[in-house]
């Protein structure tokens, strides 16, 4: 199966600027679409009672922080236009749901690789991604 349209899923870690080239240069040399999505993990917000910042408020600024992460994608690779995505919610329901939105064909994604009792109390956004998607799903590790 031709990849035609590749999704590549990222936040503000090294590993997913690792994913970010990998989906770069797939979607480039097999002449496919590209999409980049951050989802921002509304759940994580709390609302600040001794500042007085509304979670709304902090929701707002962690838009603009993923909007500039797209940007960085962007300048560092200024000759690949690509579609961005900045949904709310669970990180790994959110990506499943913008790639099949989008009709993605890959998914492509870093994993920070962690083990142990940080992997169990933290989760894993690539092996729930893994659980939830019907489509293919490229993970290139941090050590990548």
């Amino acid at each position: 199966m031709p990849y035609q349209k590749v999704l590549v899923a990222v936040d503000d870690s090294e590993p997913s600027m690792k994913a970010a080239e990998h989906g770069v240069q797939l979607s480039s040399q097999l002449g496919a679409e590209l999409a980049v999505v951050f989802v921002i993990d509304a759940s994580k917000v709390n609302a600040d009672t001794e500042s007085g910042a509304l979670a709304q408020d902090q929701v707002s600024m962690l838009k603009i922080e993923a909007g500039g992460t797209l940007d960085r994608i962007a300048k560092k690779y200024p000759e690949c236009k690509f579609e961005r995505f900045i949904p709310e919610g669970k990180p790994s329901q959110g990506i499943v749901d913008i790639a099949k939105e989008w009709e993605a064909d890959l998914i492509v994604m870093g994993t920070q690789g962690k083990t142990g009792l940080k992997r169990l109390l933290m989760g894993s956004t690539a092996e729930n991604i893994i659980r939830l998607s019907d489509m293919p799903i490229l993970v290139v590790p941090s050590k990548a």
